[in-house]
């Protein structure tokens, strides 16, 4: 594999075949377990112990009394394939995007405009300094929830790639570490073959805010050569730009984790923003004692990203959500459980 994407093995995960623009393609299993479409409507399992991974669209949208859960992810076909692989404790999630545009790395500027001016605002995000290039734990830009100096769409997803976990050993259909359920993001550990940056336009001369995101130029096509990256499973479609994206993740041994990626490519002309997402099971096996015996046999023992920009903080006066915070139904009026925090939801034209 590519350095700096972590020394797990790679693992002989599912993949997701071609698929179109509604989502990854066919599912695919590794090990010995039942596999099911967890993201239609069934249930899906893996066997404990054994690594396996299945490649399902995420069940959504659907219509609940949350209002992310009817999000639409109108570009879900550029992830063409994710892969987990590794032991519990040095996991490691490869995603492998191709699209007609590079993928957004995150928002590398805010423009504000007001009444009394124009302000902007830069953000660190790691450059494509070669084509294919390589970055380990790369910079991703504004990762605030904010909305005015924010890193989301006008659906409250974050710009830059995000990985979500939820703990599903005791609950196959869990999905409460969802981005529709007020999941907290996970930046990347590293990427591979070419990205590029976005600019975010806040115009608060009217009203409602109009919010706008820019990406910027294409960078030459580097089809699915990903330089020092790993190469791309066999069989996967080709428009022109590829990229392999890594996290490096730390999990709780002999437990089943639901993974579910956001991306978003590099046009961003529709409402709401254009962004895909991805689901994929994950068992990686081992004992749970070899935790230390901190886990009680029912509850959802603790797991994290170890790499990358990490997960942003909620914005002053914002309250916690979700996993570790209040029920995402006790968030306030005109606001959503988002990444972690009741966030204001953005009028979207």
């Amino acid at each position: 594999m590519g350095t700096g994407g972590g020394s797990s093995p790679t693992g002989s995960g599912g993949r997701a075949g071609p698929g179109g623009r509604g989502g990854p393609g066919a599912a695919g299993s590794a090990g010995n377990g039942t596999t099911g479409q967890g993201g239609q409507g069934g249930v899906a399992t893996c066997t404990p112990g054994v690594q396996e991974t299945i490649v399902t669209d995420c069940g959504y949208p659907t219509t609940t009394a949350n209002p992310l859960t009817s999000t639409v992810f109108n570009e879900s076909g550029v992830l063409r394939a994710i892969q987990p692989s590794g032991s519990a404790l040095a996991g490691v999630v490869r995603m492998f995007y191709n699209d007609e545009h590079a993928l957004t790395l995150g928002v590398r500027s805010v423009v504000v405009k007001s009444a009394a001016g124009t302000t902007t605002t830069d953000y660190a995000i790691s450059p494509l300094t070669s084509d294919p290039g390589s970055a380990v734990n790369p910079q991703t830009g504004s990762n605030g929830l904010s909305s005015d100096q924010g890193g989301l769409d006008t659906s409250l997803r974050p710009m830059w790639p995000s990985l979500f976990l939820t703990d599903v050993t005791f609950d196959p259909t869990s999905r409460v570490g969802d981005w529709q359920q007020g999941g907290r993001p996970v930046g990347p550990s590293a990427i591979y073959g070419t990205w590029k940056a976005a600019v975010r336009t806040v115009d608060q001369t009217v009203t409602p805010n109009a919010i706008t995101i820019t990406p910027d130029a294409d960078p030459a096509k580097n089809d699915w050569n990903l330089g020092s990256g790993d190469a791309a499973p066999q069989g996967l479609s080709n428009e022109g730009f590829g990229a392999e994206v890594v996290w490096n993740v730390v999990l709780t041994p002999g437990r089943s984790y639901r993974v579910q990626v956001i991306v978003h490519d590099g046009d961003q002309n529709k409402a709401g923003g254009d962004s895909g997402e991805g689901c994929v099971l994950f068992c990686p096996g081992g004992s749970p004692e070899s935790n230390g015996g901190t886990c009680g046999s029912q509850e959802g023992c603790g797991s994290t990203g170890t790499g990358g920009s990490g997960g942003p903080q909620c914005p002053t006066g914002s309250a916690s959500c979700g996993q570790g915070g209040i029920d995402p139904a006790s968030c306030p009026s005109g606001a959503a459980c988002a990444n972690g925090c009741c966030l204001p939801q953005i009028p979207i034209s």
